[in-house]
């Protein structure tokens, strides 16, 4: 079936898999569950039962969630004031008991493990029903808009020339399991992430090994919110201390215990695989692409492992198995497992595969080579923007490197040390960050594909200079061998950002780490699931009454011949819901208040209006100003000797509606008669554009600077924006082209008018070689210069408000050595030449990055 333009992409053509599932009736929803609840007759008297009533419930709710011990609470439930409220229970123990009648989720199961060899202490699997958590997020109302289930094939047009990537389902492995189902069967991809982690705090060594399972089906905007709990915790694996001597025997029995403990949980699912089911509708370092490690070739090698040796002989066994390039696991948990190949449902994983990869080797090389010292220096010289990370000790003696810290260093990294490092050694770490955002870009088409590949190739043309540098002198690194892999498959499964684990990590937080410090530190696998059963039930009560509270205020004409559930919308600002889920605020739309405020649909708001837009960008001014006072005092507060004829050039323009270039003032004459006198000025503007690949989307609002010099900024404050001269612009498409770099140097208004305006100081694209797109051929970045009337006297103008289109940042130029004397407050005003950093964030690195999307 072909369905044109329902895509993201804009004139894209959509193509949807003819053998689409087929729906039946019967089956239970979430709401069918809370009415066949063993107490369901006396919820029908009372909705909140076994509590008292909805204040109750919401009292005893807040305790089990607030991280309070039982004898905190029992203190709590004995103060008079609490008596008098004439509780239903007076204990703790009365209330966990009344939280674990609710009706339930998936339920936890615990089941002794035999193994072939002896242990410290006997082993228990703790887990849930794998098909039924699968259930739990299919019903789960709050995911069910959420939810595709039918493979599709997107195009840039009806030509099928170019495909489109955006998600799992838009993938090819996705429509060949399709195929292979029989008709009206649908396909459920059922994602599975698991990484040991430290439940200790402050001293001991308490791991535990979480095994979080979700669904591919869910949208991956929606997946990656950690609010939404799409993870759930699906089982607790063992992490047993075998008695053998050999620490590599002891890390194959371990292998082996993973992959028993793993074969026995997810049997469900390999069974739903093998024959259907039916559920509840609410699935090494060189250039060269190595053969796949496929399911015949891993099961070929094991068999040809145990043909030379016993798997009992454990020493024997793993030298036979490190010439195969195996484990040791002879009984892989996959193995019987339809339709599953781990070539493809193992994918890339943005967090660990890319950022971890650039601090352990690129950002290490570029430590070296530049020195210690002075990378610490470049980085402390950086002026970074409000709510950016910044590193003012340097990066060399860092310690505890998050994800973020990750981030955040590629941001810089290519224009700090551009001029420090070889000429090839700096094309080859630059190939490596950009490879990295272009991969993270959230949909892809064969062009884009074609540069990931592009990128990757440039680096492998130059990384011998990393070798002479004399920083690496060999490239046995299997991260980068596996970014060999990163085009098939995203061809294959969609976009690799889907399956980022920074999700997961912070499921890790709420589901493992956060029960486990509420515990008495004692067996910790069974106060974890008793927690998360007590919470899961009370989230599923919260959610049960606040809908049928809803439903109740809203009753159908037909209630009593209807058999369909009441598609009621939820709101999230609803205490019931928002505490439980730990909504994050979603960015305020200065575009829907800027509309709401031209149309006068907000009374009484002040004029002029302080928050407004144009075709790209929003803008919003505080009601208040910073300050009041007269253009000249103005002029020599902010330092800017032709303000005032500035000011003139500008009305003069807006007058006879014509552009606003920055072309500097021509007249001369100081004391230029205006209309005015005084200026309200503003130290800040917060601007927000929509997003690259997801047009209908709005970008958080990024605020801007402009401080005057002060003791604690002796230079001032002012950051960097793109402007367009007129009032139409076509920014992003077509990137720099017929805009301008400008520094924000004054935001007024002048008293009793609406001219939002800002005196901007400009910056020129130093021209580069021919057929470089004026871009510099060895950062790959624009390279810039102020804008000089003279040689003391800076070029500027005022323009209005409206032209800027984005935020942007700026690195000095430092050369080979930056100079001593510069600081964090005067490397900008004392540079003359600066990057035009494209790697501030993945949004203005497509944006300028030439031959965008």
């Amino acid at each position: 079936m072909d369905v044109e333009d329902i895509s993201d992409t804009p004139q894209s053509f959509t193509s949807i898999h003819p053998g689409c599932g087929t729906s039946f009736p019967g089956g239970s929803t979430f709401m069918d569950s809370f009415w066949q609840d063993a107490h369901a007759e006396e919820r029908r008297e009372n909705l909140f039962y076994p509590f008292a009533s909805s204040e109750e419930w919401q009292f005893s709710s807040w305790c089990m969630r607030s991280g309070l011990s039982m004898s905190t609470i029992d203190s709590l439930l004995s103060l008079n004031i609490i008596k008098r409220l004439s509780l239903s229970f007076r204990t703790a123990r009365e209330l966990r008991v009344c939280a674990e009648s609710l009706p339930g989720g998936p339920p936890w199961l615990c089941e002794h493990m035999k193994l072939d060899y002896p242990t410290r202490q006997s082993i228990c699997l703790f887990y849930r029903p794998a098909l039924e958590c699968l259930q739990s997020l299919l019903s789960h109302p709050l995911l069910t808009p959420h939810i595709s289930f039918v493979p599709w094939k997107v195009w840039t047009s009806a030509a099928r020339v170019c495909r489109i990537y955006e998600d799992w389902l838009s993938g090819d492995h996705a429509s060949a399991i399709q195929d292979k189902l029989p008709e009206g069967g649908t396909v459920l991809g059922v994602i599975l992430s698991s990484d040991k982690t430290n439940i200790s705090v402050m001293s001991g060594n308490r791991m535990a090994y979480p095994l979080l399972i979700s669904l591919a089906n869910i949208a991956p905007e929606i997946c990656s919110k950690i609010s939404m709990h799409t993870y759930l915790l699906l089982v607790l694996l063992p992490i047993p201390k075998f008695l053998h001597k050999d620490t590599r025997v002891r890390s194959l029995l371990h292998d082996r215990l993973i992959h028993q403990a793993l074969s026995r949980v997810l049997a469900p699912l390999k069974t739903a695989a093998r024959v259907g089911i039916m559920m509840n509708d609410p699935d090494f370092g060189d250039p060269f692409l190595h053969d796949p490690r496929t399911r015949s070739h891993t099961l070929a090698a094991i068999r040809k492992a145990l043909g030379k040796s016993s798997a009992q002989d454990y020493k024997v066994f793993l030298k036979v198995c490190k010439t195969l390039h195996l484990n040791g696991v002879v009984e892989p948990f996959w193995l019987d497992w339809p339709l599953s190949c781990p070539s493809q449902f193992l994918h890339i994983e943005p967090l660990h595969h890319f950022h971890h990869f650039s601090w352990d080797h690129d950002v290490k090389w570029c430590i070296e080579v530049v020195t210690p010292p002075e990378i610490d220096f470049r980085f402390s010289l950086l002026q970074t923007m409000v709510g950016y990370r910044g590193f003012e000790d340097g990066i060399s003696k860092l310690k505890q490197v998050t994800g973020h810290d990750h981030r955040a260093i590629q941001r810089y990294i290519v224009g700090v040390i551009s001029g420090a490092v070889p000429r090839r050694f700096l094309i080859a770490v630059r190939a490596l960050v950009d490879f990295r955002y272009l991969v993270q870009a959230p949909i892809f088409t064969d062009h884009s594909l074609d540069r990931l590949t592009n990128a990757l190739q440039l680096f492998h043309d130059n990384k011998d200079a990393v070798v002479q540098a004399g920083v690496r002198d060999a490239w046995e690194i299997p991260k980068l061998e596996l970014l060999q892999s990163v085009v098939s498959n995203i061809r294959c499964s969609g976009p690799v950002i889907q399956w980022s684990a920074d999700a997961t990590e912070h499921a890790h937080v709420q589901e493992v780490k956060v029960p486990a410090r509420l515990s008495n530190n004692q067996n910790y696998y069974d106060q974890i699931t008793c927690y998360l059963d007590r919470s899961d039930k009370c989230f599923r009560f919260d959610v049960a009454t606040y809908l049928e509270t809803r439903h109740e205020g809203n009753p159908s004409e037909d209630d009593d011949d209807s058999e369909e559930e009441h598609d009621i919308e939820l709101d999230f600002n609803d205490c019931s819901l928002r505490d439980h889920m730990n909504l994050p605020r979603l960015p305020l739309n200065y575009f829907v208040i800027a509309n709401a405020l031209a149309s006068d649909s907000i009374p009484n708001a002040p004029k002029p209006h302080r928050t407004f837009s144009n075709i790209t960008t929003a803008f919003h001014l505080a009601t208040k100003p910073s300050l009041r006072m007269t253009i000249d005092d103005a002029a020599v507060l902010f330092k800017l000797p032709d303000l005032r004829p500035a000011i003139g050039e500008f009305l003069q323009r807006a007058q006879n509606h014509s552009n606003h270039p920055i072309s500097g003032v021509t007249s001369q004459d100081l004391c230029y008669p205006l209309p005015f006198d005084r200026i309200q000025i503003w130290y800040k503007i917060r601007i927000q554009q929509f997003l690259y690949h997801k047009a209908q989307n709005v970008d958080a609002p990024q605020t801007l600077r402009v401080l005057p010099p002060s003791s604690d900024h002796p230079h001032g404050l002012y950051d960097t924006v793109i402007l367009s001269p007129g009032p139409d612009s076509d920014w992003p498409r077509r990137g720099i082209e017929g805009h301008v770099v400008a520094q924000l140097r004054l935001i007024f208004c002048p008293l009793d008018t609406d001219y939002f305006a800002t005196y901007v100081q400009r910056f020129d694209v130093v021209t580069q070689p021919a057929n470089s797109g004026n871009v510099h051929p060895v950062t790959g970045m624009y390279l810039l210069r102020r804008a000089m009337k003279s040689s003391t006297e800076r070029l500027g103008s005022v323009v209005p408000i409206s032209h800027i289109c984005s935020p942007v940042h700026l690195i000095p130029k430092f050369g080979k050595e930056a100079h001593s004397r510069l600081t964090r407050e005067s490397s900008c005003e004392f540079s003359s030449d600066f990057w035009l950093n494209k790697y501030w964030s993945k949004e203005l690195y497509h944006a300028l990055s030439p031959l965008g999307l």
